[in-house]
């Protein structure tokens, strides 16, 4: 936000400046509302990014949000390869989908479990793998399926404000989802106006074993501290992936 103007010994002009300064508030909440609200105009949002640049730096843009999913199969016996070559992976290339240390595993006590599914994968016949996984799990057999999907929110001027990292794997065999397996999320690259709520808003998986399979989680983020407004937006993060018995993956999401 620019500096207010330099104090001179006029009170006529200090008057001026109070009122300048008011007035640039003002028109700055005005400006935050409307975009918050989803109905501010390309004019609006253009007066934002020209006249408080540092502010439409950390103002999240959905048209910006950008998604990447990363998968690996557990063998039959027991290698971790690409879904698409089939070749096995590197330590580097596990490490990016597999969840580090800090995420935060899914609690069953928070969890909401929704109906079974019906949908079958219209892209292909079901899979007829077999065989066994060193990952933990009530089920032995069939193929797990590890997925890491990151959602990165990016601001009106394209700054990076916070990444979203959504975790799970799925057991598959015959043509079902036999089972889940664990489940995570977790933040990074957040800006310093980024204040995350400690507990999920939303933590849903659906009951299997069946054909299809969703896991879905969801935050609520507050962007906070911005010169003298305290929080000045609230997103709700989202990521869900519906898994088929197949092995095939279907991914969604939101930018706020």
């Amino acid at each position: 936000m620019a500096s207010a103007a330099p104090a001179v010994n006029s009170g006529g002009n200090s008057t001026a400046s109070s009122t300048e300064d008011a007035v640039r508030q003002a028109t700055l909440k005005h400006l935050l509302a409307k975009i918050q609200g989803g109905d501010a105009s390309p004019q609006e949002i253009n007066t934002l990014k020209h006249l408080y640049p540092e502010i439409a730096k950390t103002i999240d843009d959905p048209s910006r949000t950008e998604v990447s999913v990363k998968e690996a199969v557990i063998t039959e016996d027991g290698k971790i390869v690409s879904p698409v070559t089939g070749k096995p992976l590197s330590a580097a290339e596990i490490a990016e989908i597999e969840p580090p240390a800090d995420a935060k595993p899914s609690d069953p006590s928070e969890e909401v479990e929704t109906p079974e599914e019906t949908e079958v994968d219209p892209e292909g016949a079901a899979a007829s793998a077999s065989g066994t996984s060193s990952l933990r799990a009530a089920v032995s057999g069939g193929k797990w399926k590890m997925t890491h999907i990151t959602h990165t929110h990016r601001s009106l001027l394209g700054d990076t404000i916070f990444k979203y990292h959504t975790y799970a794997r799925f057991n598959y065999k015959g043509g079902k989802v036999r089972a889940w397996g664990k489940r995570y999320d977790r933040f990074t690259n957040e800006a310093d106006v980024v204040d995350v709520e400690k507990d999920r808003y939303e933590n849903r998986k659906s009951k299997v074993p069946a054909s299809s399979a969703t896991s879905m989680m969801k935050r609520k983020v507050k962007l906070c501290a911005v010169g003298t407004i305290s929080c000045y937006a609230t997103l709700y993060p989202w990521a869900k992936v519906q898994v088929f018995g197949t092995g095939r993956t279907k991914i969604a999401g939101s930018g706020a």
